[in-house]
This record gives structure tokens, sequence and C-alpha cells, in this order.
């Protein structure tokens, strides 16, 4: 709402965070970063309203390979037949019989020059001793990656212009291996060809196909993907059209002391302005937020691949928890971190199912910090799932499939606490038998100990690392020191446990100023109004618990009025009026306590009180 639209009064002073993403000169605004340096991993960040490539596939039919893939020296493909994933969506190649045969399947997709491209195939033995991936821009320009099947080894070349050329293997179950390639495309374009073929060691030609005499050798192959984005990890299966999916990003600041207008996440494309963040001092304690293969973190009967997916901040650097084989059993990684006191925990995680669509956190007994409790999150649905009694639980969704899941208990001895994380085939489920296929992608795992919420991610490499407090506040008592008025604020989601603060406006002391805060939990938000010590309350009918909530003040002598969303008017008749205000802080007290760990969008201080209808007006 814009206050000064068809209103009758005027504000004194307003700033509207949520359009413009700038700071009035006459506010001042201070986080002080230290470090961190300002290259990744930075300690601050931000939802932007930029979007990434998350991820991408630009051939078609990746799991049907007698549609829109042409079979050459190759018999009718054979479908229905068991892939890494346990679905009957594979398919078995056979290769005709003949000398000088190149049997592969293929497509024509469109490439872009001077671009580097990794493509996935999942490949696995029936009689043939090699199976290899290529892809080519024109005859004679081209890479391949070619697997020996027995050794389980893979090697590769280029050829043309072609540069940059690497590949990778990867053992599954059931004899099944994943092979990538990557290489950068030059400026020839004019013949694009992708294959998939068998081979009896024979490398491809630069045309991008192996020849060699054939005498029906078998392979099977599945999930076939062809990014720009890089991945390492099958996350984009097509049917008739390719798949392209952008998210928002989550950015580091640039430079020192800088402000964060932040975005809603939460449908791509389409991020919504959420206004300025203002959040307290928090430290990251899991020291490695992005990468679950250092020994911070101990697998169990699972497997880590290391940067195979983007990730929320639009790099490649999402890792993968794979299970392994075993029937029955439970699959994770676990780490543990200093909880520092018999005070609340919160642990966060940015998650996307890859072949499972559930994970589990556990509050593990080890050092009698907890008391073994589970919480579960579906990754598909992006709801919070099974939770015991002490665990409070949320999800946030973060675009193309990207969840943040949170959960907080409180720690019972002040030790190192173990977090377990689990990947679950359903809800409350964590023992099953595994299929060395699939798993979960995490990043930005953080441990915050001494806090009944999970702020903004703090990223580390190495140590822990710590992102100051922040506050925003205009100085100015020609505006605020007129005696009676109104403060309207529109806020997004407040936090109840720690006394958030939506506005204090005071002469700088607790004596003299009118507050507008959260209470503690399950609380509604109160209005509390000190005039030489003596403090009046007015309480808003409903606690306050929702996102983007508009508040409406008034104060003036007995008189002292809140409203909420337009609903009913809470009014205190009695108190005195407080005199020569002259500090506006937003989002604190004025000694920087009560954060409001969340977004202000707007707020208007009018030197006279408004009436009723216009408090319920302005907030409606």
């Amino acid at each position: 709402m814009a206050y000064t639209d068809n209103f009758p009064q005027r504000p004194v002073f307003m700033a509207d965070f949520a359009n413009g993403g700038r700071i009035d000169p006459r506010a001042t605004f201070s986080r002080s970063d230290t470090p961190p340096t300002y290259a990744a991993p930075s300690a601050v960040h931000y939802w932007s309203n930029e979007k990434h490539l998350s991820s991408e596939n630009i051939l078609l039919q990746s799991q049907t390979l007698n549609t829109t893939w042409a079979a050459v020296d190759i018999a009718d493909p054979t479908g229905s037949q068991t892939a890494p994933d346990g679905t009957s969506t594979a398919w078995l190649l056979t290769a005709q019989t003949g000398s000088s045969k190149a049997p592969y399947v293929r497509q024509s997709p469109t490439f872009s020059g001077s671009t580097q491209y990794t493509m996935v195939g999942h490949l696995k033995a029936g009689t043939a001793s090699h199976g290899y991936i290529s892809f080519r821009t024109q005859n004679g320009y081209s890479a391949y990656a070619l697997l020996d099947f027995s050794g389980g080894t893979v090697s590769h070349a280029g050829f043309g212009d072609f540069t940059g050329v690497t590949s990778s293997v990867t053992a599954l179950g059931s004899s099944w291996f994943k092979v990538t390639l990557t290489a950068t495309t030059g400026s020839n374009l004019s013949s694009s060809n992708v294959a998939v073929g068998i081979s009896d060691g024979t490398t491809p030609t630069s045309a991008g196909y192996a020849v060699w005499s054939a005498s029906g050798e078998t392979m099977y192959s599945w999930g076939i993907q062809l990014a720009s984005t890089n991945a390492k990890v099958y996350d984009s299966p097509t049917t008739t059209q390719i798949s392209r999916s952008y998210a928002s990003s989550l950015k580091s600041v640039a430079t020192a002391g800088q402000p964060r207008f932040e975005y809603d996440p939460s449908s791509d494309g389409q991020s919504a302005a959420k206004g300025i963040l203002i959040e307290q001092q928090s430290t990251n304690l899991a020291t490695y937020s992005s990468d679950i293969t250092q020994s911070f973190y101990t697998a169990f009967r699972s497997a880590r691949e290391s940067n195979v997916a983007v990730a929320p901040d639009g790099t490649l650097t999402a890792d993968l928890l794979r299970e392994d084989s075993s029937s029955g059993n439970s699959h994770g990684v676990y780490f543990e971190y200093a909880s520092g006191g018999t005070t609340a925990q919160t642990i966060s995680v940015y998650a996307k199912a890859a072949g499972r669509n559930h994970l589990s956190f556990r509050f593990d007994t080890t050092n009698g910090v907890f008391g073994s409790d589970f919480v579960y999150f579906n990754l598909n649905t992006g709801a919070v799932g099974t939770t015991d009694s002490d665990i409070t639980a949320s999800i946030e969704s973060c675009g193309n499939g990207w969840y943040r899941c949170i959960a907080t208990r409180t720690a019972l001895a002040s030790a190192n606490g173990r977090i377990v994380l689990y990947l679950a085939d359903a809800d409350n489920s964590t023992s099953y038998d595994g299929d060395s296929y699939s798993g979960v992608l995490l990043w930005g795992i953080q441990a915050e100990a001494n806090s009944s919420h999970a702020s903004s991610l703090v990223s580390t490499s190495g140590a822990s690392a710590t992102r100051a407090a922040e506050s925003l506040s205009v100085t100015d008592s020609s505006l605020f020191g007129t005696g009676s008025g109104s403060v309207v604020v529109e806020a997004g989601p407040v936090n109840g446990t720690f006394y958030p603060t939506l506005f204090d406006l005071t002469d700088t002391t607790t004596s003299n100023r009118v507050l507008l805060q959260s209470g503690g939990t399950g609380t509604p938000t109160s209005l509390t109004v000190a005039a030489d010590g003596n403090a009046s309350v007015g309480v808003v009918s409903e606690a306050v618990t929702m996102s983007d909530r508009k508040f409406a003040i008034s104060y003036d002598t007995n008189s002292f009025k809140l409203v909420n969303n337009g609903g009913a008017v809470s009014e205190d008749t009695s108190g005195q009026l407080p005199q020569q205000l002259s500090k506006l802080n937003i989002g604190t007290d004025n000694g920087g306590g009560g954060p409001l760990n969340g977004n202000i969008k707007r707020i208007a201080v009018f030197g006279e009180p408004l009436s009723d209808t216009n408090l319920q007006a302005i907030t409606s």
C-alpha cells in the first residue's frame, strides 16, 4: 500500500523496503561483517530476485529409447528392463551382426557454440565388453567417454574444436554404471548428434561412434541427460519436451555491511518482494556447510558424491547422499557440533529428492545431548511428516524441488551433539532395502546453538562462521517528537519466541517510548507505551504467527490503539503520552535487542493519531 495514495493524512516518514531496494538517506543501517571475504562462500546470504538455471535436459525421451532416438546397426531396442532406480524403464540394445558395424542409438539436439555441456548416461553390460556415450556438433567435432565394463574404468577424448574434455564413472547397484562426459563446444555447429553405443573396446571416431565387427552383443541403457548446468546427477527426465527449470538465487552480499532486500523464492520466476531482512547474530557450527565428503561428516551404508548438481545459490556445489545396497537397514550421514548448553538448537538443511522423496533428521543420544528424536520431511510434497514431540519443525520451498528443512530441539546437556540425516523410503521409515542408486541432494547444512529458529544461511568451509547482528534506525527529533502520532508497519514472519520487535520509537531510553513487539510463544503481539517509566499495554485479540502481517498503532493522551490486518481496534484508555521521541528503530529495540529475525516490507510514521476507520483501512 502506498500510504499517501487516496489517504487523508500524509506520513512524516515512510520507507518502502519492498520496492526500490534502498535505504532512506536519513536512515542508518549497520552490520559488522568481520570477516567474511566476499568471494564464495560469503557468510551473509539473502534470497534475491535473480534466477538461475537450476536443472536441464535438452534430450527428448530420456527413458524411452525407441521413439525420438534412432537406432543405427541395432535391432529394435527392447523396453521394460529393470533400471537402476528399480523401475522397468531401462532398455536392452542388441548389436546387429556383421563387419564394420556402428551399433548405437542417437538423436540430434540443438547445441550452442563455446558452451560447456555434461552428458550423463547409465550403462550396464549384457554380453558387450564396452559401452560409450558421445556428443558432437559436426562430423569431426566430438567427444566421447568409453566404459570398460569389466574394470569399471572410463577413458575419453575430444576431436576438432572441442576442449576441456573430462569423464567419470560411478559404480551403482546391480552392475549398473553412471558415466559422465563433459566438454566445451567450438564454433562448428552444422550437424549435431548424441549417441549411446556398444563397443568391443574400439574407441569412437571423430564422428562420435565406434566402428567394429559385431556379433549380437548386448548392453542395457537408461537415463540419458545432456545439460549446460554440468550436473553429474540425473535430475531431469524428459518425454516429449526438453526440461529446463529456473529457480530463485540465494545470493551472498557483495560488499561489507550491505543491507539485504529479500524476495520469496517459493514460486519459480514469480518471486514477491519481502522487504529488508533484519537478523540477530548467528554462528553456523557445521564447519562444512556444503561438502558432505569432508571428514566432519560420517557416512553409513551410503555413498557421497561431491558437486553433482546446481545448488540454491546457482553454483554446481550440491552433493548427493546415495544409499548402498544394504537390505533392511538405514542409510545416511551424521555430524557432531558443540551444543553449548541446555538451550534450543536449530538444524537446517537444503535438500532435493534424487530418487528418495523423504529425508529425516535425528537428534541422537550421543553424549546425552538429545533424546533420540526424529522428524521426517517429504521432499515431493513439501510437507513435514511424523515429528517427535520434543521437536518443532518446518519446511520452506526454494524452487525447482529444493526445500529448506528446519528442526529445533532443546539440548539436554552442554556437550557435542550428534545430528543424523537419514534417507527415508516413506514417512516414519528409515529402515529399508537400498538400491545403490537413490538418494537426496544436500547443501547449506547449518547448526545453530542457542537458537529457536533458523536464520539465513551462514556458509562455512573448514571452520564455523558468524554473521553479525543488523540494525536499522532513523534519528530525527523534528519528525518524531511532536507528541501524539501513528505508526504503520508491514512485516514478514513474526517469530514469537524471542520477543522480536517490529519497531521501537523512543527518546533512546526504555522509559519513554512506543514499542511494538511480538510476545512469547503462543501469545499475542503487544503495544507497549512507556512515559516516565509508566507502561501502558494494548493487546491484539489473536496470536500473530503468520507471515505478511500489517499493523497500525496510534498514541495520544489516554488512548493507545493497535490494529492487526484490518481487524478490531484494541485500545488502552489510560496512560501518559511519551515526550520528545527522537529515534525510530526498525526491526530491533533501541539497544539492539529483540531482533525481528524477519523482513520489514514497509513502515510509515504519521504526526497525528489516525482514526479507528483509517487504522483499519490502512491495514486491511
